[in-house]
């Protein structure tokens, strides 16, 4: 490869250089205002740049973030970002490369693990990611709310102007997240953007509202942010409301916020984004059925850098030891057989000559990370081979977790 890749420096001239290689990779034209939002919660300092000459032809990033695990342990992460490569130079080597650069750096920071969101989801498994978490969309009309047996929220609702949003939306997240496998941390600045909402992130619908629910006592225990959109026939209201998060801590909580959104004036339906695949609205609901999937999409891949530590990182379900034949083409340190040994209470792995429980690549191992995809699955397609017998169902009940591990956080 005849390019040069190095970091970007936070000015005008190395941004405007950068920023239209993603809009010409992703075929997208940026409203007024949208460059400078993405500048401001960039960390430049783990850009990645691909120059040929002075011109940049391929476009990378990191986020520096903390990611919930199995047990509610965390950890560290690296949280790949703004991939992109000119059309004019796709299959020249330019993709791999950052994606290398990239895990050097992230290596390079203690950091045992490298998290994405990918925009083709073909691409990815061969540099040993793994889909670790997966959501669904519903829709609902409202007509259809009822529930079937609503538990008793003693607590109170309280819509929120900004300022107050401010101070406790994001106090409340921080607290939820630490509670769900597979969530994110947030930073200041993208709460900033968050609270800001600026007009392309509203695709049509309204600006966003922030209601809280607040046990007796004042303690904050769930938070929804919703859009209306608005919608009049022959004079007659059919409003939809799209709810961007639900986060509840408490079933009072979900039930108080899910009944909110029902009972919402003028509106026919209930949009919900990016919900757990096991969402418990449904077991709320009445008449469950009325409650429509319109898509399940893969959220967070995971790739293992570090496998050891990122491993003795979470708890485990039941107490077991299993000997894993990992396969890692990239990254020699997690090429070979491991024992691990872990349970409730903490975890050790080592390298061992041991003859392998199961055998599989480094991506399938990033994508039962996390507890929500089963070994049983994955052998079934073929992609896990078992070579003791019960070492697959044994692999499930280890890694298993409650609740399902679920991320709302893009970046």
């Amino acid at each position: 490869m005849n390019f040069e890749i190095r970091p970007i420096a936070n000015t005008d001239e190395d941004w405007q250089r950068f920023w239209p290689v993603l809009e010409a990779a992703f075929g997208e034209s940026s409203a007024e205002g949208e460059s400078d939002e993405w500048r401001s919660n960039f960390e430049f300092d783990r850009s990645i740049a691909v120059f040929e000459g002075e011109r940049i032809v391929g476009t990378g990033g990191a986020y520096s973030l903390e990611l919930t695990l199995p047990g509610l342990t965390s950890v560290r992460v690296g949280g790949l970002t703004a991939i992109s490569v000119l059309p004019t130079h796709r299959r020249r080597g330019i993709l791999r490369s950052m994606i290398e650069r990239h895990f050097q750096d992230v290596e390079a920071r203690g950091e045992p693990l490298s998290v994405l969101h990918a925009s083709e989801s073909v691409i990815y498994g061969r540099y040993g990611y793994g889909a670790a978490t997966w959501s669904s969309g519903f829709e609902i009309d409202t007509a259809h709310g009822a529930f079937a047996d609503p538990p008793e929220t003693a607590g109170r609702l309280r819509m929120l102007d900004a300022d107050e949003a401010a101070k406790l939306v994001p106090a409340f997240y921080d607290r939820a997240r630490h509670a769900q496998p597979g969530e994110l941390s947030r930073g200041d600045q993208e709460w900033a953007i968050y609270f800001r909402d600026a007009q392309w992130h509203r695709h049509g619908a309204s600006q966003h509202y922030d209601v809280i629910y607040e046990a007796p006592g004042g303690v904050v225990d769930g938070w929804v942010s919703y859009r209306i959109e608005n919608h009049w026939d022959a004079g007659l209201a059919d409003n939809v409301v799209r709810v961007r998060e639900l986060q509840a801590l408490t079933p009072a909580a979900r039930a108080a916020l899910w009944r909110f959104c029902f009972d919402l004036d003028l509106a026919s339906s209930l949009q919900l984004r990016a919900r757990p695949l096991d969402e418990p609205l449904r077991w709320l609901l009445a008449d469950p059925r009325r409650l429509r999937v319109t898509e399940t999409a893969d959220d967070l891949w995971v790739r293992l850098l570090d496998l050891p530590t990122a491993l003795e990182a979470r708890r485990y379900a039941t107490e077991d030891r299993l000997v894993l034949e990992v396969v890692d083409q990239l990254r020699p340190a997690n090429h070979g057989r491991f024992a691990l040994e872990g349970g409730p209470g903490g975890a050790t792995c080592r390298r061992t000559q041991e003859d392998p429980d199961l055998r599989l690549d480094v991506a399938e191992l990033g994508a039962a990370y996390l507890g929500g995809i089963r070994f049983t699955n994955l052998a079934a397609a073929g992609q896990v081979l078992e070579r003791t017998p019960g070492a697959l169902h044994r692999a499930d009940l280890l890694f298993s977790t409650t609740p399902t591990p679920w991320c709302t956080t893009g970046f």
